[in-house]
């Protein structure tokens, strides 16, 4: 009687999860919020619309990557409709050249909001620093050279400052810092990518079970579920990365006191409008699971670059968040317009005025400058 009892209630504890994941799963396509987040979610698992243009990307090893060289594209979004064009080292600038005497240099690192994503590249902020600067200085022609490659952290940045960027001999490297996502894309460097029919792709670790999984593909509940545990785990490791990003920026550092550059990093702010507005008790949930507050960890970074010798530009409020003090500065999904970039560009031009040894190609005084 005992093992039927048990099989009964093994029976009826299957029906009853059977029952209860049926039932989520029908809540969840019935409720046009969630519907709307797990069919997004399971149309970037299924590859039904890629983001960039195809063949925009090649790679560059095993885990980092570069516009491909002499491409010419357009990228079109329902917010935009941009021109493409990749120089011969794979970069969105014009063709290097050999610097001029007279020429200072700024090399421009950093992911998708140094590409200039959404707008064309002059009204990129680069670009538009590049303007001000030979507008305002007339001792020197200044270049920005506009370096920033979509999905880039720390640690492809520094990869592509020792592999192309140091070619530019730059007298100034200037690193666009991201905090909604910067911080976790070093956690998880080095990525292995490949780039598969065209389009830039993560390779899952051997051993992961073919994730994402077909229940993943099908389910809205699972898909929601298994995006939820992932960020789980990324908010559990938040304090990691924050340390292995400080390693990285040190090692730019190291790489460019060879030659007495000076690094400045451009801190942007989160741009989704959700982190602003999450409610009180989830943020305090976050702040648990990191075992800090993020936003908080704005003024860490700062003091850690000073006591480094590198700079830090963080930009003002009015970039916290779209909407930040009346202004509309992004792109619906969460990129800069190009106010957003004409902004940005004046206050890093304010910050360089106000911290002359950058423009100077000078290292920062002693006790750093920020």
């Amino acid at each position: 009687m005992r093992p039927r009892a048990w099989l009964a209630d093994l029976a009826v504890a299957s029906v009853g999860l059977t029952v209860a994941l049926v039932a989520g799963e029908l809540v969840v396509r019935a409720f046009p919020p969630l519907a709307r987040r797990a069919e997004a979610l399971r149309a970037v698992v299924e590859r039904r619309a890629e983001v960039h243009p195809r063949g925009l990307y090649r790679m560059d090893g095993d885990s980092c990557w570069t516009l491909t060289p002499g491409f010419t594209g357009r990228f079109v979004r329902p917010e935009f409709d941009i021109e493409i064009r990749a120089n011969r080292r794979g970069l969105r600038d014009r063709e290097p050249e050999a610097k001029a005497p007279g020429t200072f240099r700024i090399l421009g690192l950093g992911d998708s909001f140094a590409f200039g994503w959404g707008v064309p590249v002059e009204a990129s902020f680069f670009k538009r620093l590049e303007t001000l600067l030979d507008g305002s200085h007339s001792v020197a022609t200044h270049e920005v050279v506009s370096a920033g490659i979509p999905g880039y952290g720390t640690y492809e940045a520094l990869h592509l400052l020792t592999s192309v960027g140091r070619g530019y001999e730059p007298d100034l490297v200037i690193l666009a810092f991201y905090e909604g996502n910067d911080y976790l894309n070093n956690a998880s460097a080095p990525r292995r990518r490949a780039v598969v029919d065209g389009y830039l792709t993560d390779l899952k670790p051997a051993g992961s079970g073919g994730r994402p999984s077909l229940a993943v593909r099908h389910s809205a509940l699972i898909a929601l579920l298994d995006d939820q545990w992932s960020r789980l785990g990324e908010k559990r490791a938040f304090r990691a990365s924050v340390e292995k990003t400080k390693a990285l920026l040190v090692e730019m550092k190291t790489v460019l006191a060879e030659q007495r550059i000076p690094l400045v990093v451009v801190f942007i702010p989160d741009q989704d409008p959700a982190a602003y507005a999450r409610p009180p008790l989830l943020r305090l949930t976050d702040r648990l699971l990191r075992g800090e507050d993020v936003f908080r960890q704005r003024g860490e970074m700062a003091e850690f670059c000073q006591e480094q010798g590198i700079g830090f530009c963080r930009l003002s409020p009015r970039f916290e968040g779209p909407g930040a003090l009346g202004l509309r500065l992004s792109l619906e999904d969460s990129h800069f317009n190009a106010e957003g970039h004409r902004l940005a560009a004046e206050e890093i031009h304010a910050w360089l005025a106000t911290h002359p040894w950058a423009l100077e190609g000078e290292l920062p005084p002693a006790q750093g400058s920020s």
